[in-house]
This record gives structure tokens, sequence and C-alpha cells, in this order.
């Protein structure tokens, strides 16, 4: 069952949020075994580094792309793409330029809360510590704040 979360937390990261880049690279036909069924290059690791990343474990989801990319199964971009999320997701409320934090109804409560927690905040309904809209609001602050700041 535990196996079964993990995989349901892993797709809905996937599902919410996009896994943010292109198609992975095909091997060619010759080097998968069949013709019919092309392999993708280190599939079972990115999905491994997912299922990281949808339970909250960073640290081991760094390794993971560090010796990862150091042996080839994933390539450099990739591998950044994958830490830019993980650095998001690990951005606190209160981390961001102090321009954002003058938004009527800035919601001060959440300041020590990471984005990856207000997520599973707004994902499991739980709003005993702010409420859904100041939820929304935190998550979108932290994810659009180069776009706030330009405009």
């Amino acid at each position: 069952m535990r196996v079964g979360g993990a995989l349901l937390a892993c797709w809905l990261s996937v599902w919410t949020a996009g896994c943010g880049h292109p198609e992975p690279a095909l091997r060619p036909a010759s080097e998968a075994g069949t013709e019919d069924e092309p392999r993708v290059k280190g599939s079972s690791v990115h999905a491994r580094i997912l299922a990281l990343i949808a339970r909250g474990e960073f640290t081991q989801a760094q390794a993971l792309i560090a010796e990862a990319t150091a042996s080839g199964l994933i390539s450099r971009e990739v591998a950044t793409r994958l830490t830019e999320r993980i650095s998001a997701l690990n951005t606190r409320l209160g981390d961001i330029p102090a321009s954002l934090t003058r938004v009527h109804n800035f919601p001060t409560q959440l300041k020590d809360h990471t984005l990856f927690e207000i997520r599973r905040m707004l994902q499991t309904k739980d709003f005993s510590v702010a409420t859904q809209s100041q939820l929304n609001l935190a998550k979108k602050l932290i994810q659009e704040q180069k776009r706030l700041l330009e405009d």
C-alpha cells in the first residue's frame, strides 16, 4: 500500500505541475531490443526522482540527480530543471522579495512555510493555519515572484 501511495503522489505531482521538460531522449530501436517499443533512457531514475520530490525527500532526490547525471542516465538540462523544481518547492514564503510582502492580505502566518508545505495543505484541504484563499495567494506569490516583480 505504501508503494501505491508513493506512485499516486508522483502521478499527482506530475499531473498538477507538469514535469517541466520536453519528452525524454529515446534510444534507437536497435538498442531498445525491439523496433516496436523504443526504451526511454533513464526513465526509471527519472521516475524515482519525481517520486522523491513528490514525497518531499529533496536531499535524497538531489543526491540521485547528481548520481544520475554523473552516470549519464539523465541529461544536464533535465538535472537542472529538476534541481530548479526542488529549489522552488523549498522556497519559504518569507524568502520572497520584500516588495511582494506588501500585497493586500499577505498571509504573514505562512512566512515560515515552503511551497511544498503550502501545496500539501491545499491538497489535503488543511486550513488550520490559513484559509484556502491565503494558501492560494502564498502559492502564487512563491511560484510567480519573478513575473510579479516585472509588472
